[in-house]
């Protein structure tokens, strides 16, 4: 099992019609493909964990790569791992706003362009997996796909 964790950068401010059909869509691929994860999306930037098969994985990364909604693609991780984090979700998802990262992000300003593919703000891929990982924790249930 393999687990990819990328920001991004959005070529344009998506409206909450664009994301949920972006959502939709990656639920239906991600469950296709047996692949968990986790997306956010903050100010005009993606961050995103993906889990699951090698195969299918770099499949559906690869597709992400080419997307053209998005550019400054910055891999944080990409390593094999025991279990997946997301083991339940198809595609968790948090539309976060600067307040909700303030809170998280210890010395985080508000107003940061775009701060989640931002190397201040998230360095590594174990910056970027706690925080995943944190809203995780803080949403279990909300965002579960049955």
């Amino acid at each position: 099992m393999k687990r990819v964790i990328y920001c991004s950068q959005a070529t344009h401010e998506f409206t909450s019609e664009e994301l949920i059909a972006l959502l939709q869509t990656s639920r239906t691929r991600n469950e296709a493909a047996g692949l968990t994860g986790m997306l956010m999306y903050c100010r005009q930037s993606f961050l995103q964990m993906l889990e699951g098969d090698e195969a299918a994985l770099d499949a559906t990364y690869s597709r992400i790569v080419a997307d053209r909604r998005h550019d400054n693609l910055r891999l944080l991780m990409s390593v094999e791992v025991e279990a997946p984090l997301f083991a339940d979700w198809s595609m968790g998802f948090e539309h976060v706003n600067d307040e909700q990262l303030a809170g998280e992000l210890e010395g985080y300003t508000p107003q940061t362009k775009y701060p989640l593919l931002n190397p201040d703000v998230i360095s590594n891929g174990a910056v970027a997996q706690t925080l995943l990982t944190m809203y995780r924790q803080n949403k279990v249930g909300q965002n579960k796909v049955s």
